[in-house]
């Protein structure tokens, strides 16, 4: 107990430090997108106000929000495109966010008409052109309207962009997998396992828009094949021998060898598919894939080192902050206290390697950035102190 409170005093303390840094360098954002601007910095600021009731943190929020607002309708929207991370997707889902919280007013369905047309369209689109990514594509946007209320137009758009997604499938004897490329062509032809950029990100994605589709036999079918695919590829480990990663991250088109590297992340590894089979427990009811998990999941707990892991600073994309927000979702959604330790030693590296990373000065410049800089980790500290459950991580999957 003593350990716990004084943790909590120690995370308080770290809190306290990055909340003044978000506030002092706030005025110097100026692009308004999710994961490096205004959105990004409002939705941990109004999260901030929900966590301590400090009225100073609203304020905050309210200011940053009136300025997207501002600079939308004088078009210099600074945004780009439709991305979750960057542009349309991402500012639907914060202020829908926001606003099914009560902690802002807004009238979704009025207000974004037609930014919810010009999304759709564009997914459409991005569809047909195998251009899917979660953070970057056609599905950050389904990810948003899975997130709205279900009203005829939206649960139309989720319907339409579900089915065209399915029809995208690329059937195999060993399963189902997805086309996805973000910058360059080729990348087509890499099959990604990861939560940010490939499978497991689509099937949950996909899990997520299964109570509001029709056509729910095609969903589960495609994420049934889809785990399916995965398990296919699951490479024995031997710890002994530095071999710790249960599913590849990325594998050529008819490879002859897998392989993998050790990364333990949000982004990319073991975690991603074990959080993805006890989600899918709901649809499909397979005991056996939770079992899996459970073994998976657990065995990950042992990988404490950054050999074993890859992560080498508190970040949340790939290293601790990431880390321990991700236990601590795998315990919210099994109750398994193996999970709630995890999440207590991650917390721990998250405070010794954010220090170090202060003192280095890594994150100048990136104070702002929700993956790679300091906005992940006030994110998963807030969390921890708060006495509320928030739901901030749902927008990153989690």
């Amino acid at each position: 107990m003593q350990y716990i409170v004084d943790m909590h005093e120690i995370i308080q303390d770290r809190l306290n430090t990055l909340n003044r840094i978000l506030q002092s360098t706030s005025s110097s954002s100026t692009q308004n997108t999710f994961f490096s601007g205004r959105l990004g910095l409002l939705f941990y600021f109004y999260h901030a106000y929900q966590a301590t009731d400090n009225s100073d943190f609203y304020q905050l929020g309210e200011k940053l929000l009136e300025a997207v607002f501002e600079d939308l309708n004088s078009g210099n929207p600074g945004l780009i495109g439709t991305a979750f991370s960057s542009g349309g997707a991402g500012l639907g889902y914060v202020v829908n966010a926001l606003n099914k919280q009560r902690l802002i007013t807004f009238e979704v369905d009025n207000e974004f008409n037609e930014l919810d047309k010009y999304l759709f369209n564009t997914a459409l689109s991005q569809i047909e052109e195998d251009s899917i990514d979660y953070l970057h594509g056609a599905l950050g946007v389904l990810h948003y309207f899975n997130d709205r209320e279900q009203t005829p137009v939206v649960n139309a758009y989720v319907n339409t962009l579900v089915e065209k997604l399915c029809e995208r499938a690329v059937y195999t004897d060993a399963g189902v997998w997805f086309r996805n490329h973000v910058i360059k062509l080729d990348e087509k032809e890499n099959i990604n396992f990861g939560l940010a950029h490939g499978l497991s990100g689509i099937l949950m994605i996909l899990i997520n828009a299964w109570p509001h589709v029709q056509n729910k036999d095609l969903v589960k079918k495609v994420v049934k094949e889809g785990i399916s695919f995965i398990l296919r590829h699951k490479i024995d480990v031997d710890f002994s021998n530095e071999e710790y990663t249960v599913f590849p991250f990325s594998i050529k088109q008819e490879a002859s060898e897998i392989t993998a590297t050790s990364r333990l992340a949000w982004c990319y590894g073991d975690l991603n598919e074990v959080l993805l089979f006890y989600r899918s427990h709901q649809m499909l009811g397979d005991a056996q894939l939770t079992s899996l998990a459970d073994v998976i999941g657990t065995q990950t707990l042992l990988r404490k080192t950054s050999k074993a892991t890859l992560a080498k600073d508190s970040h949340f994309c790939h290293g601790a902050s990431g880390l321990a927000q991700f236990y601590r979702t795998l315990y919210l959604e099994t109750g398994n206290l193996a999970y709630q330790q995890g999440y207590e030693y991650w917390i721990e590296q998250t405070v010794i390697m954010l220090d170090r990373d202060m003192k280095e000065g890594r994150w100048n410049g990136k104070e702002h950035n929700f993956l790679d800089g300091l906005l992940g980790s006030a994110f998963t500290l807030l969390s921890y102190v708060s006495n509320k459950e928030l739901h901030w991580s749902r927008a990153l999957l989690l």
